[in-house]
């Protein structure tokens, strides 16, 4: 071990990747079966020292729980492979630095020898990878996941074994078989937008990504509701327009407006698109994706989440529907009332304006 290049100290902090799976608005994310090569989680490490850069440090191990219900599941072929562009997805020219092995409910990786050595200060990403079946008929209430806890990492330095900060347990997404027959898919899609910050929510913007998967026959979208639950917001009040939009490419981006809703006379908490005769139409096996946009214009404390039921899905064909309910982060216009951004009520700024306008005027009378 060549001290020069050694860090002798390292702070370790575990964290899941800016490109690991999301299973943002849904409780899960569905992949056909059988899930070959699945990439479950891309775990960032990040390792910090007052050396400056240049330094490395060494992963020598790595463990991981498996969580699988029904027990019925089978898994195996799990691998750990260096995510060296940070994309989230193992690539044809990325390595393979690690096979697990069977540790009690989960699996433990030997890091290979040659590629046990990472740099300092820098955030290295590394995906964890396995494979996924069952023999029994695939139905919605499978459920699959991996965790990682900060005491399942084991790392070098010159001095000797690096410090990994406390911190919860890293439970990535949950992944489920799409069902079988009878089932339609209704999901999030995979671009499905975080909440933004308060001062970018007063504008028009993609509220939603969604997933559509014909599994069991022909079938047609034909309305759709989108429901709110909030604070002193309704589709009227906060919300002035919502549009269903088609999104060829998988993108998240709105394409074509299918239907919009506005200028509504009274505040209402749903708003319900009715859909043109085959605009939204599959064949068996055929996916597509959909965006929900808003344009938002909030005042201060007002805040919500947009949700889709079961019950707010119709589709020509009845089917069960895999994947609701879908759900939004909170929407919070949560500002400082002396913040010059602050949107007011509309009340309180009329009041202002008022106070400003008043005042006292005499007339002399000769």
């Amino acid at each position: 071990m060549n001290k020069e290049k050694v860090a002798d100290y390292a702070a370790i902090t575990l964290s899941a990747g800016e490109n690991s799976p999301s299973s943002l608005g849904s409780d899960r994310i569905f992949v056909a079966h059988p899930a070959t090569d699945l990439v479950l989680g891309q775990l960032a490490v990040n390792a910090h020292s007052g050396e400056g850069q240049g330094k490395l440090y060494f992963i020598k191990e790595l463990s991981a729980d498996i969580s699988v219900y029904p027990s019925s599941i089978d898994f195996d072929d799990f691998k750990l492979v260096y995510d060296a562009n940070g994309n989230g997805v193992a690539d044809p020219s990325e390595k393979v630095i690690a096979e697990g092995v069977i540790d009690g409910f989960g699996r433990k990786f030997e890091i290979n020898q040659k590629d046990q050595a990472f740099k300092m200060n820098q955030a290295e990403n590394i995906l964890i990878i396995g494979s996924f079946s069952t023999q029994k008929e695939l139905n919605d209430i499978a459920k699959f996941n991996v965790t990682v806890r900060k005491d399942y990492i084991k790392t070098k330095t010159y001095t000797g074994e690096g410090t990994v900060a406390a911190t919860d347990p890293i439970v990535f997404p949950s992944f489920s078989f799409e069902p079988e027959k009878g089932y339609f898919l209704f999901s999030s899609g995979k671009k499905f937008p975080k909440a933004p910050a308060w001062k970018e929510i007063n504008r028009e913007q993609e509220i939603m990504h969604l997933r559509l998967k014909a599994l069991d026959g022909a079938n047609e979208l034909l309305t759709l509701k989108v429901e709110l639950y909030g604070t002193s917001v309704s589709f009227g009040n906060g919300v002035e327009k919502i549009a269903l939009c088609t999104d060829p490419n998988g993108s998240g981006k709105c394409g074509e407006v299918i239907a919009e809703l506005s200028d509504f006379v009274e505040p209402q908490q749903s708003a319900v698109f009715q859909i043109p005769a085959g605009k939204i139409s599959f064949n068996e096996g055929e996916e597509k994706y959909l965006v929900v946009k808003a344009a938002l214009n909030f005042y201060k404390d007002q805040n919500t989440y947009f949700y889709i039921t079961e019950s707010d899905i119709t589709l020509k064909t009845r089917q069960k529907l895999a994947g609701p309910t879908i759900k939004t982060e909170n929407f919070k216009y949560s500002c400082r009332e002396d913040d010059p951004d602050c949107r007011l009520k509309p009340e309180e700024n009329q009041e202002e304006t008022e106070n400003k306008d008043s005042g006292c005027s005499l007339l002399f009378v000769d």
